[in-house]
C-alpha cells in the first residue's frame, strides 16, 4: 500500500513566485492507474511551458480516486494524493497514449490544507492562466448529444471565420454586421448574400439539435455556472473548449453561437414555431456564454492596449456575474478571489485572498470597504440585500450571492450618460469610524427625511395581472393625495403632482425604441392608459358573451396601435422588490421591501442615488443599511442646498 502524498516532498522555495507543475504519465489504456510527476519551477520560467485546467472539482466523496505522485526527491517511491471524482475523470480524456502532458491543476498543485500556502497561490492564478500555453475548458463526458453541439460549433465556427465574421467583432464594425443580418435583402451586396448563406446553413444544421434540447443540455453544463471559471476562460489566447473527446477552440464556439443567435432572430421556417418548440427557441436567447465571451474580448482588448480596451474594474465584474445570474463558488470568499486576476483595478484595491478559517465575514468586508473607499464606489451598496447567505456580515456589505436583484439604477458607464446626479458633483467622502471598528463604515453624506409612511405591498411579482397592478397604483396614489396635503412645499406643486407618474418609474422611461431616459412629460399620458388598461380590464372581468368579445376587440386595436401604456408597466419593471414610501416633509419615493416608518433617506457623497438607513440604539450617527431608494425632488443634486453634510457610521 502506498504512502500518502505530503507536500513537503515537493516544497517551495518562495511560494510568491513559483508553482507546481504535474507531468500526467502516458497510458494507451483508459483504466490503469493515474500517475504523475509533482515538481516546482518559477512562473517566470517560460522554459517550462505548461497547459491550465479549468473544470469543475465536483463534490467530494466517501471513497475518492486517488492519482499516484512521484517526485524529484531522492526517493523514486509514488505515494497517493486523492482528487475528486470529477478531476479523475478529466484526467482520464485527457490522458495521451504516449507522450507525458504538462499540467496545472489546481487541485493537485496547490496544498488545499495549507491556508497560507493556498491564498498565496490563489493569488497567483491570474497569472498562471495567463502564462499557460494553452487552457483546456473541461465540461465533462459526452453526454446528452454533445458530441453533435461540438461537431456543430466547430462547422458553424469554420464557416463564420472563413466568412470574416472576426473582423466585424468591434465597436466600428458591428453595426455593419448588424446591418447584414437585419437589413434588407442585398444590403452588403456579395458579403452580406455570403453571411446570410452562413446563416441558412446553421440553422439547418441546428434545427434538429435544438428541437430536442442538445444544445440546451450543453448550455447547462455546470462548469459555466462556477465563479472560477471567468477568470480562467479569460486570461489565455488559446483556449480550447474540450467536451469528452471534442475540441473546439473558444473563438470558433463565440462565432458558432453568434451565429446561432442570428439565425434564431431571422425567423427561418425550420428555426420556427412548431418546428422547433418556442421554449427551445427562447433558451438561445437566454444562453450562457454571451457575457462570457464578452468579459474575454474585452480582456484581450486590454491585454493588447487597443483603444477602448479598458478591461473590467472589479465590482463591474461582481456585478455581471452575480446580479440576475447563477454564477455559483463553493467557498463564498472565491466569489471575490476567484475574480482578482481579471479584474483590472486588483492591484489598486490591495485585496490579498485569506482562506483562514473563520474569517469568511471579515474577508468579504474588506473587498467591499476596499471597492467603497479606494475605489469610490458607493454604489455597490445598492447590491447588500437581504437575507444574505453568510452570517455575521455588516448589514451594509453584500453577500454576492447568486441572482442577487438589479439595481434599479444600471447604466454602461463606458457607453452611456448617467441619468442622476443626486449628491451632485461632491466626492466619496471616508470618516474613521470611533474606534477604528473594522466592521464599521464612515462616510460623509446628507439626510433627505424620515420615512412616515410606507405602502402596504411590496412590488415584489411585477408579471402582468391586473388585480394585483390595481393594488400597486391604488397604494401609491393614497400616499399621493397625502403628499399633496403636506407642507411646506419641498417642491412646485406641480412637480409634486408629476410624481404621481413618475415614481412607480424611477422618472426613468424606456421604450423599444428608445434606451433609458428621464421622464419627460408626455409619458403623464402612457401612465394613464396603463392605469386605464388595468381598469378595463378589472370591468372585463365581469363580463361575458358578446359584450365580453366587443370590449376584448377594441382593446386589441388599441394594443395593435400602441395605445395601452405598455411600455409604462414595462418601466416599472425596475422597480421589483420595492415599496412605496411617503417622508414626514411629503417626499415620494420607492424603498427596499424591508423598509419601515422611522427609517431615513440619505444621500452619500459620490453617490447618484439614496439610500435607506434605519436608526441604532448605539448613537444618533449609527446606522444599519436597509437598501438602495428612488425619492423624488432629490435626485439632481437639490438636497445640497437644502441641508449641511453630516457623517453616517454603518454597522
Amino acid at each position: 500500500m502506498m504512502e500518502p502524498f505530503k507536500y513537503h516532498q515537493v516544497p517551495f522555495q518562495d511560494a510568491c513566485k513559483e508553482i507546481r507543475l504535474l507531468s500526467l504519465s502516458p497510458s494507451p489504456t483508459w483504466s490503469s492507474p493515474l500517475q504523475c510527476r509533482l515538481s516546482t519551477t518559477a512562473l517566470a520560467d517560460s522554459s517550462h511551458p505548461f497547459t491550465a485546467l479549468s473544470y469543475v472539482w465536483g463534490a467530494a466523496t466517501t471513497t475518492p480516486q486517488s492519482i499516484q505522485i512521484t517526485t524529484a526527491s531522492t526517493n523514486p517511491a509514488s505515494s497517493t494524493l486523492p482528487i475528486t471524482t470529477s478531476l479523475e475523470t478529466a484526467l482520464r480524456y485527457l490522458r495521451d497514449p504516449t507522450s507525458p502532458t504538462t499540467l496545472w491543476i489546481d487541485q493537485i498543485c496547490i496544498n488545499q490544507g495549507d491556508p497560507t500556502e493556498k491564498a498565496i497561490q490563489v493569488g497567483l492564478m491570474g497569472t498562471v492562466y495567463a502564462a499557460a500555453t494553452q487552457v483546456l475548458v473541461w465540461l465533462g463526458p459526452a453526454a446528452h448529444g454533445s458530441d453533435l453541439v461540438m461537431d456543430a460549433w466547430a462547422a458553424m465556427g469554420r464557416e463564420a471565420r472563413a466568412w470574416g465574421m472576426e473582423g466585424y467583432f468591434t465597436r466600428e464594425r458591428h453595426g455593419l454586421l448588424e446591418g447584414m443580418v437585419y437589413g434588407a435583402e442585398g444590403v452588403g451586396g456579395e458579403e452580406g448574400r455570403a453571411l446570410q448563406g452562413v446563416l441558412e446553413r446553421a440553422a439547418d444544421l441546428c434545427a434538429p439539435l435544438l428541437r430536442v434540447g442538445m444544445v440546451k443540455a450543453w448550455f447547462e453544463r455546470e462548469w459555466f455556472t462556477r465563479v472560477w471559471v471567468v477568470q480562467e476562460f479569460c486570461l489565455c489566447a488559446d483556449t480550447v473548449f474540450v467536451c469528452g473527446d471534442r475540441r473546439v477552440a473558444a473563438p470558433l464556439v463565440r462565432m458558432a453561437v453568434q451565429v446561432l443567435r442570428y439565425a434564431v432572430s431571422k425567423k427561418f421556417a425550420v428555426l420556427s414555431v412548431p418546428a422547433v418548440p418556442m421554449e427551445r427557441l427562447d433558451e438561445v436567447s437566454r444562453e450562457s456564454t454571451g457575457g462570457l465571451f464578452m468579459v474575454r474580448a474585452r480582456r484581450e482588448k486590454f491585454a493588447r492596449g487597443e483603444a477602448g480596451g479598458d478591461g473590467d474594474r472589479l465590482h463591474v465584474l461582481l456585478r455581471k456575474l452575480f446580479v440576475g445570474h447563477d454564477a455559483r463558488a463553493t467557498e463564498p470568499r472565491d466569489r471575490i478571489y476567484g475574480l482578482l486576476g481579471l479584474a483590472v483595478d486588483s492591484g489598486e484595491l490591495g485585496i490579498r485572498p485569506n482562506y483562514t478559517p473563520g474569517e469568511t465575514s471579515r474577508s468579504l468586508t474588506e473587498a467591499a470597504r476596499a471597492i467603497v473607499e479606494k475605489g469610490a464606489r458607493v454604489d455597490i451598496l445598492c447590491y447588500s440585500q437581504f437575507p444574505k447567505d453568510v452570517r455575521s456580515l455588516p448589514s451594509w456589505v453584500p453577500d454576492w450571492r447568486p441572482n442577487l436583484r438589479r439595481s434599479y439604477y444600471t447604466i454602461t458607464e463606458t457607453a452611456e450618460p448617467h441619468l442622476y446626479a443626486a449628491s451632485g458633483d461632491s466626492a466619496v467622502e471616508i470618516v474613521a469610524p470611533p474606534g477604528d471598528n473594522d466592521r464599521v463604515l464612515g462616510l460623509r453624506g446628507y439626510l433627505v427625511d424620515t420615512i412616515e409612511r410606507v405602502a402596504e405591498e411590496a412590488w415584489v411579482d411585477m408579471d402582468w395581472n391586473h388585480d394585483r397592478y390595481r393594488r400597486y397604483f391604488d397604494q401609491f396614489d393614497a400616499l399621493h393625495r397625502m403628499s399633496l396635503e403636506k407642507g411646506p412645499p419641498i417642491h412646485s406643486q406641480v412637480r409634486k403632482k408629476e410624481s404621481r407618474w413618475r415614481v412607480p418609474i424611477g422618472d426613468i422611461y424606456w421604450t423599444k425604441e428608445v434606451q433609458s431616459h428621464r421622464a419627460t412629460p408626455d409619458v403623464a399620458v402612457e401612465h394613464a392608459r396603463c392605469v386605464q388598461t388595468v381598469h378595463e380590464f378589472e370591468e372585463m372581468a365581469l363580463l361575458d358573451g358578446t359584450e365580453l368579445d366587443e370590449r376584448l376587440a377594441a382593446w386589441f386595436e388599441r394594443f395593435h396601435a400602441g395605445l395601452i401604456g405598455a411600455s409604462y408597466r414595462e418601466s416599472m419593471a425596475i422597480m421589483v422588490g420595492k415599496r412605496p414610501f411617503l417622508t414626514r416633509d411629503g417626499y415620494l419615493g420607492m424603498a427596499p421591501a424591508e423598509a419601515e416608518p422611522g427609517d431615513v433617506v440619505i444621500i452619500f457623497g459620490g453617490g447618484r442615488i439614496p439610500f435607506v438607513l434605519r436608526p441604532t440604539d448605539v448613537d444618533e450617527s449609527t446606522f444599519s443599511f436597509v437598501g438602495e431608494a428612488y425619492c423624488d425632488g432629490v435626485m439632481d443634486g437639490e438636497i445640497m442646498e437644502k441641508t449641511l453634510k453630516r457623517s453616517f457610521f454603518l454597522d
